[in-house]
């Protein structure tokens, strides 16, 4: 099963660690980890104002659907738990 991030991009539920609201990156902490993760992985931005962050096996993805829109994607999903709050 894929989830749709926006634009023409989808990634594997398995790839997914973790979905995230935008205001993370106004920390000093996710800053940082975004700084180092680009030595690691790729940043992906996909168009529009960023909403949420879609942390993903070797990418990171700055989406412009909101967390919400997205845990009701997966939820909506056969046999899916949704994601957690």
């Amino acid at each position: 099963m894929f989830l749709h991030l926006g634009g023409e991009v989808s990634v594997d539920l398995g790839d997914i660690i973790g979905v995230f609201d935008y205001k993370l990156l106004d920390t000093d902490i996710f800053r940082e980890f975004l700084q180092f993760s680009q030595w690691d992985c790729q940043v992906v931005t996909l168009g529009g104002e960023t909403k949420s962050l879609v942390v993903a096996q070797g990418k990171i993805y700055l989406t412009p659907v909101s967390r919400a829109t997205l845990a009701r994607r997966w939820a909506s999903m056969p046999g899916s738990r949704g994601l957690r709050a």
